[in-house]
């Protein structure tokens, strides 16, 4: 049957929505992957600038602890021009850290003033104790209290820009996996959206193209039953066609032969010319009813409908024998005593048209009909010795017939032919 254009139209329309599925799919994932690179990428970028932050922020705490720790190393012993230089310029280098250090929070801003506080008391004292050696005893304890408060008060700050950069990598971390969920969210939303879009338009093509097949099979089957309601009225018409001819024109022309030889009793012997007319006109007559016997044989045999299948291909194979000088054998085994009407025709017209084939193209020298019953199913099969062809690609229209003949009782058909080596047909039909 020939492709229509709903047909095209659908086998299109499902590769569009299969090609357009699948893109879509693979571009949304694709928007996610790239997404998450760029997040992560920028991400990375940010915990480079806070942990670079940290670390110079540290950096500058320990550069105020060095300073107070080298002038409380000088507490207690005998300055000189160069050790009050150094106590300046760590005074100095000190105090310039704390000017340009940058807090994090305001409760990291709170204890950078306060110590502050402490580093200008802290200095202030230092310049008292290093100036009046004279009260040095009163002076040490409070520049050791002050010395402690600061190194307390830089650890605090210490912990608390370490602390705030930890949270805020884990922020960024956290804002990350949070943007990675909703983009493969939206992502997975996306796709499940349109995978259901497109199984909503598949399962609506397959519903068409289900309809389309029922239809097919519902004009199939109306065609195989015009098909054998044809073959059975073709058959009957064959059968009456035969049986008109045997009967009505073959008796005819026989009753025409008897009144002939009775003409010939009545002519003289003398009149040669009128019995030569007379034996012409039994020679036409005879011949004429020979071949109306041939062709009512040949249309529908007698003996299928009144001796059964196995004399009529015995008839068939001796005509075949006859016309091509193929040896043609008939060989049954275990038949039943009566076949069904359409079996026993099927049959016989399978294997006439089987021998026919034999006969026109094969080439063969001889070929074995066998039929056999074996359990409920009837076994045919036609095998010759010819030159074989290639089943595969040769389907002509005798071959079609067969088949559909053979489908019509329920029967399956194979045809095993290789070039060179002969063919066989085998047929099996139910008969149960």
């Amino acid at each position: 049957m020939p492709s229509t254009p709903d047909d095209e139209y659908s086998g299109r329309g499902l590769r569009l929505a299969l090609i357009a599925g699948l893109g879509g799919i693979a571009l949304i994932f694709l928007g996610a992957t790239v997404d998450a690179v760029r997040l992560l990428s920028a991400m990375r970028a940010e915990n480079k600038v806070l942990r670079e932050s940290a670390v110079q922020r540290t950096t500058q705490l320990a550069a105020i602890r060095s300073s107070v720790l080298l002038c409380h190393s000088y507490l207690g012993r005998e300055l000189t021009a160069d050790s009050l230089a150094k106590v300046e310029d760590a005074q100095s280098r000190s105090s310039s850290e704390l000017k340009n250090y940058r807090p994090s929070t305001i409760d990291e801003q709170i204890l950078v003033t306060h110590l502050g506080d402490l580093l200008n008391d802290h200095w202030q004292r230092l310049g008292r104790a290093m100036t009046s050696m004279s009260n040095e005893q009163a002076e040490m304890l409070p520049l050791q209290t002050s010395f402690v408060e600061i190194t307390t008060q830089l650890d605090g700050i210490d912990g608390k820009q370490s602390a705030w950069t930890e949270a805020r990598i884990e922020g960024e971390f956290e804002k990350l996996g949070s943007q990675l969920s909703t983009a493969l969210g939206v992502g997975l939303a996306a796709a499940l959206l349109l995978a259901a879009g497109c199984s909503i338009y598949i399962f609506r093509i397959e519903q068409q193209n289900g309809r389309r097949y029922q239809e097919v099979l519902k004009a199939r089957t109306a065609l195989e039953q015009l098909s054998a309601r044809l073959r059975d009225a073709q058959e009957t018409e064959r059968r009456t066609i035969s049986r008109e001819l045997h009967d009505q024109v073959g008796q005819t022309l026989n009753a025409v032969l008897v009144e002939a030889a009775n003409l010939a009793k009545r002519i003289p012997p003398e009149d040669s010319a009128s019995l030569r007319s007379l034996d012409n006109i039994r020679n036409f007559a005879d011949s004429s009813v020979n071949s109306i016997r041939d062709i009512a044989l040949l249309l529908r045999p007698s003996m299928l409908d009144d001796l059964g299948l196995i004399p009529a291909l015995e008839w068939q194979a001796r005509e075949i024998s006859r016309r091509s000088g193929i040896k043609v054998t008939v060989a049954a085994d275990n038949m039943p005593d009566s076949l069904p009407d359409n079996v026993t025709t099927g049959v016989f017209r399978v294997v006439q048209e089987a021998l026919l084939n034999v006969s026109r193209h094969s080439g063969a020298k001889s070929a074995l009909v066998t039929v056999k019953q074996e359990g409920s199913s009837l076994l045919l099969t036609v095998e010759d010795d010819g030159s074989g062809f290639d089943a595969q690609k040769t389907r002509g229209l005798g071959m079609l017939g067969m088949e559909e003949r053979v489908r019509q009782l329920g029967g399956q058909l194979e045809v095993k032919s290789t070039p060179g080596k002969g063919t066989e047909l085998r047929a099996r039909l139910p008969i149960g």
